[in-house]
């Protein structure tokens, strides 16, 4: 059986975007991208809501500025879209998926294969959380405050009971903490 991951960046007070939705605070150097590579290599598909569906559409298919690996890999792995307003999606080998997102991520996570990372959406993970569907959460606390925007976990589910697995600081201030769920 797979795993479903968060893997998320979030401002210190708690923002996964900013008020109108930039992502341009994000502390992404050296160490960030050689978790990028290892998390992506690690990943046999790759989750998302149509606001971040859009956002990443519009930019990995002809990234040129970021690591050939990760690209690579995001151009490639399956990607598994939850919208109610798209009527279709055109990266390539992403899939809008129209059924209920319960049956859909328990079919998806039962099937072989490499583990199910899921990227941004906050109100993907505000459900798939109150479903007891995430696994693990991997979040990077950027030292930064936004004052506002678009929260990592918007309301919507109860109260979760996390496990502190490991911590880790990265060099320019990042850190990652991953929990499991009790």
């Amino acid at each position: 059986m797979r795993k479903l991951f968060v893997s998320n960046l979030a401002s210190l007070d708690g923002y996964i975007a900013g008020p109108n939705r930039e992502i341009d605070w994000h502390n992404v150097d050296g160490e960030y991208e050689s978790y990028g590579v290892k998390m992506m290599n690690s990943s046999g598909a790759i989750l998302f809501g149509r606001i971040t569906y859009d956002l990443m559409a519009g930019y990995w298919p002809g990234a040129t500025d970021n690591n050939p690996e990760v690209t690579r890999k995001m151009n490639e792995l399956p990607k598994y879209v939850f919208s109610n307003s798209l009527q279709s999606v055109s990266w390539n080998n992403a899939h809008l998926v129209k059924e209920p997102m319960e049956s859909f991520v328990r079919k998806l996570k039962e099937e072989d294969g490499n583990d199910i990372v899921l990227l941004g959406s906050g109100t993907i993970v505000a459900q798939l959380t109150a479903l007891r569907l995430i696994d693990e959460y991997r979040i990077f606390t950027v030292p930064v405050l936004l004052g506002g925007g678009i929260p990592a976990f918007p309301p919507g589910f109860g109260r979760t009971g996390l496990e502190l697995v490991s911590s880790r600081e990265f060099s320019e201030g990042n850190v990652l903490n991953t929990y499991w769920v009790k």
